[in-house]
């Protein structure tokens, strides 16, 4: 489906990056934290950029879609475009494309943000890759407890993990995500062991992030976990990132599918997480 786009002549160039080695993760590609980070980059960039202007530039958007379309790997170059949707559930909202050698890899879309004055628009019907899919319609930032839920500890906020304004850097948001899923899920089974013995590892394809507050440097924070939905080759992890006291800080839905790292393809969720998911 991506290869029906062609991304490089949508919107305008809003950076331009690397994929280095050290940035690359235990399945051998891009971590998220890396793509989050060049989303956040190309959204703060915008408003600085001739004939475009922002009533609030650099702010988070309130929710920011990331869809992962293809993986890359060290020394990939990458290059993002910005657009607004025209029409539409989203329209208004920013589009961003990451893009390396010409080919679709990741969206970002920004929702509910201040507006960018200026920005080419581009119809929604182009733009379907950058839309929610397996998330659509889920549009509630609220932590519901239940079954199962973990509670993961991912240490205090450094000055160097807050951007200009002492706010907790997207990246960094997203980084404490992948601590708690990676807690969670490895408890559940989908562990070191189960990579080791079968190659078989998990990767996000899609995910919602709503950010709700901040939290001070030197604060620590704490993510809970739960596993809320199950499909034959996915599954919806739901995360609350809070401060100590329990004041909410981001919101964040992540689909996820199961994946032979051999073949690179998503294979069948193993029977203990669907056990995991019912208990």
């Amino acid at each position: 489906m991506t290869e029906k786009l062609d991304p490089t002549g949508i919107g305008i160039p809003s950076l331009h990056s690397r994929v280095e080695s050290w940035e690359c993760d235990f399945n051998g590609h891009w971590n998220a934290r890396f793509y989050a980070r060049a989303f956040q980059q190309a959204a703060e960039t915008l408003p600085f950029l001739p004939g475009l202007s922002s009533g609030r530039p650099g702010r988070l958007p309130p929710t920011r879609y990331l869809r992962f379309h293809r993986e890359l790997f060290a020394g990939s170059a990458v290059a993002l475009r910005s657009t607004l949707i025209g029409g539409g559930s989203y329209a208004g909202a920013v589009a961003h494309l990451l893009i390396s050698e010409g080919r679709l890899a990741a969206t970002a879309l920004d929702t509910g943000g201040a507006a960018i004055h200026g920005l080419p628009v581009t119809p929604a019907e182009t733009l379907r890759l950058a839309q929610p899919r397996g998330l659509a319609g889920r549009t509630d930032a609220v932590w519901t407890d239940g079954p199962g839920t973990s509670l993961c500890q991912t240490g205090p906020i450094r000055p160097a993990e807050t951007d200009h304004r002492g706010d907790l850097l997207f990246e960094e948001v997203v980084r404490r995500l992948a601590f708690a899923t990676h807690a969670h899920v490895s408890a559940l089974g989908l562990n070191q062991a189960l990579l080791t013995e079968a190659g078989i590892s998990r990767m996000a394809v899609e995910a919602r992030i709503t950010r709700l507050g901040t939290c001070p440097a030197g604060a620590p924070l704490q993510v809970k976990a739960r596993l809320i939905g199950v499909a034959v080759k996915s599954f919806i992890i739901a995360l609350m990132v809070e401060s100590p006291q329990g004041q909410p800080v981001a919101y964040a839905e992540y689909s996820m599918v199961t994946v032979d790292l051999n073949t690179r393809r998503a294979v069948e969720l193993p029977e203990f997480l669907l056990a995991g998911f019912r208990g």
